[in-house]
């Protein structure tokens, strides 16, 4: 079991993706069943995972290795270590309450779901692939479906600057080209290292992660200067990284709600999982002359992210640049290049995708109730729908950093694990915590509280079972680890000390 449960994790949404297709158009009900089940297997395969992860064994753990081109010492290998558990069980939770969220979509169901699935199985396999080529399949695999679906299922809204083409096709145009554009320096550096492994010290040329981690790049001369920036800009343009974020909201103001809780609760997360997995732990020399200067740009994400939210009245593009402001506090701690700032960034990561998952998720089911998302236009919506009033306060409070919920936690670690090192970056930060305050405060104020709006004074917003299920999950995560960090911060420990001795000199 140990052998196949992350095979079957990646297996279940692609098998889901073939049960659908050769389901009849008609069968919506069946369709979204087997959406379902394979959401509930991947949880299920996230859980066993986490479970059975051993933070005092190896380092690679659950390994599977297949030739796959021999030639080219390609191969089918997956496995975890400290650094991808937790992003494996986030990827199984905000999958399943993605496709939970899918069930009110009632056009082209049969393509939507398909589409959705094969998003989910990219995400999945980009956590625990273990070769560089496997990598880049998997991540266009979670890259260009998110084009067609937002496409064709997204908000028409408001015209774009150009006649010919709509709100939502030249966002998702723009979104495809940045993604693109990231992978292709990432495929760039990914064939530096594959070339270059042999005067490393490796026997031959391969796209082993675990064989390449062996490599010490430090021995030829600037390579780990050109390509560590190569590779944090390329997995940073997918993590929001300024100025290669502007993608990022016009995408969430046009996405279906389940493609922007995957946007922002894991594929921003597969770009800081890039970064500190393939740029840092493979080239710590080059991170050790760069990562001062990403730390500066990390600033700039925090700051001008809460401040762009504050200025906003449409939900979704106050959360969209809340998570950019919130992904700069996960390359602040990569900057650090301390046990704790990692410790607090991967925190972060994961804390992050539940929280803007939940945000997203409760965006959009006030949205389809009252069919507007300028948050000036609500009012008083506590009355009419306190169970996501409920939620969306809990959410905002996690993001803000309260004490006792996951943002906290996350933000804490990371702050105390870059101020011995980047001091007043730290300094310059905390701003950033009081305009996130301000802009989630007035945001609940304006939404749910005040003068009821009459035109909602009529209508019974009730929720369905798969609304409460999937936004109240969420915010369970969300108290769960922010009471007990220890089954995050337990996992990770081993894993990330072994990079960050990197960073040390005692490894490379």
């Amino acid at each position: 079991m140990d052998a196949l449960i992350l095979t079957i994790f990646l297996l279940a949404p692609l098998a889901a993706v073939l049960i659908i297709m050769l389901l009849p158009a008609g069968q919506k009900n069946a369709i979204r069943g087997a959406a379902f089940i394979s959401g509930l297997v991947m949880l299920a395969s996230a859980l066993y995972v986490y479970f059975n992860y051993d933070p005092t064994g190896p380092t690679w753990q659950l390994e599977t290795q297949l030739p796959w081109i021999p030639t080219l010492h390609i191969s089918y290998h997956v496995g975890v270590d400290g650094l991808s558990v937790p992003m494996v069980l986030l990827a199984g939770l905000l999958n399943l309450a993605a496709i939970l969220a899918s069930f009110g979509i009632k056009e082209r169901v049969k393509e939507y779901f398909a589409l959705l699935l094969l998003v989910e199985a990219g995400v999945a396999g980009s956590f625990v692939t273990l070769d560089l080529f496997f990598f880049i399949l998997f991540y266009e695999l979670a890259s260009i479906p998110i084009y067609f679906l937002i496409g064709m299922w997204g908000s028409d809204g408001q015209q774009a600057s150009r006649s010919w083409v709509t709100k939502r096709e030249f966002s998702a145009l723009k979104l495809i080209l940045y993604l693109q554009l990231g992978g292709a320096l990432i495929l760039i550096g990914f064939f530096a290292l594959y070339l270059f492994a042999p005067q490393a010290g490796l026997s031959t040329s391969t796209f082993d992660l675990i064989e390449l981690s062996r490599a010490h790049f430090n021995l030829i001369p600037h390579f780990s200067s050109i390509v560590f920036p190569l590779l944090f800009i390329a997995f940073g343009i997918e993590a929001g990284l300024f100025p290669f974020h502007t993608w990022l909201p016009d995408g969430h103001s046009a996405a279906p709600t389940a493609v922007s809780m995957l946007l922002a609760g894991v594929l921003l997360k597969m770009g800081g999982y890039g970064m500190m997995r393939f740029a840092a732990s493979l080239l710590p020399d080059g991170g050790k002359v760069w990562l001062p200067f990403f730390g500066a740009i990390a600033v700039v994400n925090i700051l001008y992210g809460a401040w762009c939210a504050l200025r906003q009245t449409d939900i979704k593009y106050i959360i969209a640049y809340s998570s950019v402001s919130h992904m700069g506090i996960v390359f602040l701690g990569i900057a650090s290049q301390t046990l704790v700032g990692w410790t607090g960034a991967l925190f972060q990561m994961f804390s992050h995708g539940i929280i803007t998952g939940l945000l997203f998720a409760l965006a959009g089911l006030i949205y389809e109730k009252t069919h507007t998302r300028n948050v000036t236009q609500h009012g008083g919506l506590a009355v009419k729908m306190p169970f996501l009033a409920t939620c969306f306060i809990l959410g905002g409070l996690a993001s803000l950093g309260l004490p006792s919920m996951s943002g906290f936690v996350a933000e804490f670690l990371t702050f105390i694990g870059t101020y011995g090192v980047l001091r007043w970056l730290v300094v310059f930060s905390t701003f950033g915590l009081v305009l996130t305050a301000l802009y989630i405060l007035l945001t609940v104020k304006k939404v749910f509280f005040g003068p009821l709006n009459e035109k909602y004074a009529k209508d019974d917003y009730r929720n369905f079972w798969w609304e409460r299920a999937h936004v109240g999950g969420l915010v369970a995560v969300t108290i769960l680890f922010g009471i007990m960090p220890g089954l995050i911060t337990a996992v990770v420990q081993e894993s990330l000390s072994q990079i960050i001795r990197s960073f040390a000199g005692i490894v490379h």
